[in-house]
């Protein structure tokens, strides 16, 4: 079959060769560079960063081959609901903090299928009163191109700087952590929202990137922070200057002017508790100024590995081993020494690894970094006949086009991502000066950003062909995302000198692949988690496409989303994916034009998204057949996963139709998707405050899978709710009196049980906890006088009563069923108290009722 762009691969011959002519050629115009600066900078008028140097920054646009695509995005800010956003607040006062902000993380909180938005606010000057900062904020996607602010989210009115989504907890819903000068937290997406995590360690610093990853590999997130600089506060620059290249520039803004600060890696224990371990493991990185971090299996092992970017000083590599990390920075040739800003990583030249970006300072060219790990393994050796690392890098930044242009710009964020679809990852760098111009009060010089288009060997810039990007902006952080859901990659910049620049994508053509993945829970009762550092290979015919879960920027997260452009190839030849820890596990089915789900030790893929453009008439006839075919597969054919596929695919249709999220809810939990099902519940919690249904299933699921005494609460108070909204329903009575008897409360169980007997003289199971509460108590006739109305009640076909509502029906495996049905439903009728309640007992009697913190076993088990 054809494939998108033909193959390229070189021998390790020809590798080595290049190696040696770049760095033959590099050090030429290095040296040539840094001679021009040093004599520049000593003539009268003195050398201005960003000038042309007759030579060696002249010319430096190539023309655009034939074929080049154009850069078609469409500014859609304003419509989109983003241009609200405020930055900055308030006049600048010349100093490092109030510059070097901020970033934006693209991630699904609310686990709808599409990425909502955290954007951070750099906030303002340094002085400026808390409260008159500018907020970072919350978006909501709506799923219809539009974002709403989420005004439930704590305020957070900080000198922001970065953001990153992960799940710590393993409850499925992503977390978020937000860092700034004098700023770390952590913020629990819990099912009541957001709330700030005050147990987290939050100590003083200049805090700038941040990053999730399971280092360990024991199933939970831990969470890498870099360190600036130890900056010391000084009003409009505190009088003094310092030269950077000659420039002259107050001595607040040079980062040479601080001492560094060291790095934090913060080990999750699982338990929601944080050790910081980076100094004992290695990677504090104490003489750096860092500003980014990626997690990323560099040399292939199933270990993350860790690769640093420094401000004026080395950039730091940490190679992920069974005990431990190993610095090996000098020897893969990637302790770049010049002023580093934003990371990415993937395999641009389609040679089988994954290769690095780094951004850099002005007139130091950013850097490209060409992983030479398939050329070169372990044992094999150089042309002298010496070893040669398993892992290397060679800088190809000017034999692919990238060096000369950047010259000129400051690099920020920057991402690797195919824009066009053809199966080349294409590069996007945020530029923006840390220069000020001459204005008063000073604003920072724009920059505009780069657009490098992949034709396989060469990148070329198409930013000046599009207004939107060919705009000197003074950019900072830049995060991707297919928002939109429509197959393609779109771009978010944030901007000092301003807000957010959403561009939608509509420059590629052709087929396309978009992948989700979900890791195996790390235990009982926990969520799949979000698959941080796994690889996907996409095979086109001769042709592997590679991507990864991981990334950095600057300050910024793009989506967690795979996206391959296939070009020609209207199919998929075959896919695999190698797991965190080096589990590797093939995927058939897989078609293109959509997005899937794949899941860690499931045998078939999850279509969950995309949908082919049709009229609003065609949409509401295909949301109808998808949601009567998941009705039959669930009710009549008992094929749950089916069923959850066919409701999935009809909110895609109606994301707003109640019934189809409700029954979806239903089949996740029917298949012990507690999270995924608590989810659901919650968005149809949020779209319609009056459903009975949705916030009684939500506290009685909730009730069912509690972990801490907090999810107990959460559960009580949405089963008070469904109570208000219908006083008429026992269901919820007995729940709440459940609720009550798990909270240690006998008191308020005895009371809420007794009313619901009284309104339902056929409430069994209210009779049975009315006896195991009057057994506990020492009335020993009494509980028996209860277990005597239960056995008559209960009747030949009893079930116990659940939490029905709205004339919904139950069917075999769906059965809405209550914490404690279990053990009403054993219960043989035979014997009295206390015999009958022995291991109602024992479960009430764990310590999770006491020390309130503590996982609870059994409560997710099917009844």
């Amino acid at each position: 079959m054809s494939s998108p762009i033909s193959p390229r691969r070189l021998s390790p011959r020809q590798r080595r060769l290049r190696v040696a002519l770049w760095a033959l050629s590099t050090g030429l115009v290095v040296g040539g560079v840094l001679a021009l600066y040093t004599w520049r900078s000593g003539q009268t008028e003195g050398y201005r960063p960003g000038e042309d140097l007759e030579g060696i920054t002249g010319n430096l646009e190539r023309e655009l081959p034939q074929g080049a695509p154009h850069p078609d995005f469409v500014d859609v800010t304003e419509s989109s609901g983003l241009a609200g956003f405020e930055t900055f607040a308030g006049e600048r006062t010349s100093q490092l903090p109030e510059d070097m902000g901020s970033g934006a993380a693209w991630g699904d909180y609310d686990g709808d299928g599409d990425d909502d938005l955290f954007a951070v606010a750099a906030g303002g000057r340094l002085g400026l009163a808390a409260r008159d900062r500018a907020p970072s904020r919350l978006y909501e996607n709506r799923g219809d191109g539009t974002f709403r602010q989420v005004h439930s989210f704590p305020r957070t009115q900080i000198l922001g700087m970065g953001a990153a989504w992960g799940d710590y907890d393993g409850d499925g819903r992503l977390d978020l952590v937000v860092s700034g000068y004098r700023a770390l937290r952590l913020f629990r997406n819990g099912p009541d929202g957001f709330e700030r995590v005050e147990s987290f360690p939050e100590p003083d610093g200049f805090w700038t990137g941040v990053s999730w990853a399971d280092y360990d590999r024991d199933g939970d997130v831990d969470l890498y922070v870099c360190g600036y600089v130890q900056y010391r506060e000084a009003a409009d620059g505190g009088g003094r200057t310092s030269r950077q290249f000659g420039a002259v520039v107050p001595f607040t803004l040079n980062p040479a002017s601080y001492e560094p600060l060291e790095n934090l890696l913060f080990r999750n224990d699982g338990e929601g508790r944080f050790v910081e371990v980076g100094a004992k493991l290695g990677v504090s990185n104490p003489g750096g100024r860092s500003l980014s971090a990626l997690w990323h299996d560099l040399d292939g092992d199933g270990r993350l590995d860790l690769y640093v970017a420094n401000d004026v000083s080395d950039n730091a590599l940490f190679l992920g081993g069974d005990t431990g990390f190993e610095d090996v920075s000098h020897g893969a040739w990637v302790a770049d020494y010049r002023g580093a800003m934003g990371l990415a990583a993937g395999d641009w030249n389609r040679d089988g690894d994954d290769d690095l970006f780094v951004s850099h300072w002005i007139a130091q060219e950013n850097a490209l970094y060409d992983s030479l790990l398939v050329d070169l393994m372990p044992g094999t050796s150089d042309a002298s006949g010496g070893d040669v690392p398993s892992l290397s890098f060679a800088d190809q930044t000017s034999l692919a086009g990238l060096g000369q242009p950047s010259l000129h710009r400051v690099g920020w964020g920057a991402e690797f991502a195919d824009l066009d679809g053809d199966g080349w990852l294409d590069l996007v760098i945020a530029n923006g000066s840390t220069f000020e111009t001459n204005t008063d009060p000073k604003q920072l010089v724009p920059q505009a950003p780069f657009l490098f288009w992949n034709r396989g060997d060469f990148f070329y810039d198409l930013a000046p062909f599009l207004a939107e990007l060919a705009e000197p902006r003074v950019a900072r952080g830049l995060a991707v995302s297919d928002f939109d859901l429509d197959g393609d990659v779109d771009l978010l910049f944030v901007h000092l000198d301003g807000g957010l620049r959403l561009l939608r994508n509509e420059m590629q053509t052709g087929h396309w692949l978009e992948l989700r993945l979900r890791s195996r829970p790390a235990g009982n009762g926990l969520a799949p988690g979000f698959a941080e550092g796994a690889t996907v290979l996409v095979r086109l015919g001769d042709v592997v496409l590679r991507r990864s879960v991981t990334g950095a920027s600057y300050l910024s997260q793009s989506t967690r989303t795979l996206h391959f452009g296939l070009g020609d190839s209207a199919q998929v030849d075959g896919l695999d994916v190698q797991w965190l820890g080096g589990e590797r596990q093939r995927f058939e089915g897989v078609t293109a034009d959509a997005v899937w789900e794949l899941r860690q030790g499931e045998s078939a893929p999850r279509r969950v998204g995309a949908l082919p453009p049709m009229s609003e008439r065609e949409r509401v006839a295909a949301f109808w057949e998808a949601h009567r075919a998941a009705m039959q597969a669930m009710k009549r054919e008992g094929d749950l996963p089916r069923a959850t596929e066919l409701f999935e695919r009809a909110l895609l249709l109606d994301p707003e139709h109640e019934d189809a999220r409700y029954y979806l809810a239903s089949s996740l939990a029917a298949q012990d998707r507690g999270e995924g099902a608590l989810m659901h519940l919650d968005r149809l919690r949020q779209a319609n405050p009056q459903s009975y249904r949705a916030w009684a299933q939500w506290g009685t699921l909730r009730a069912r899978t509690a972990r801490t005494r907090d999810d107990l609460d959460a559960a009580e108070a949405s089963l008070q709710r469904a109570q208000a909204l219908n006083p008429e329903q026992t269901g919820v009575l007995l729940l709440l009196g459940e609720v009550a008897l798990m909270r240690g409360d006998d008191s308020a169980a005895r009371q809420r049980l007794e009313w619901a007997c009284r309104t339902n003289e056929r409430a069994a199971a209210g009779f049975f906890l009315q006896a195991f509460l009057a057994s506990k108590a020492g009335q020993r006739q009494r509980a028996d006088e209860l277990l005597t109305r239960a056995r008559e009640v209960r009747g030949a076909g009893w079930k116990p009563e659940g939490a029905t509502a709205e004339g919904d029906t139950v069917h075999g495996g769906l059965d809405e069923v209550s914490p404690l049905s279990r053990f009403w439903r054993n219960w043989n009728g035979v014997g009295g108290a206390p015999q009958a309640f022995a291991a109602l007992t024992t479960f009430l009697a764990n310590p999770f009722y006491t020390a309130g913190n503590e996982k609870q076993p059994g409560l997710t088990d099917s009844p």
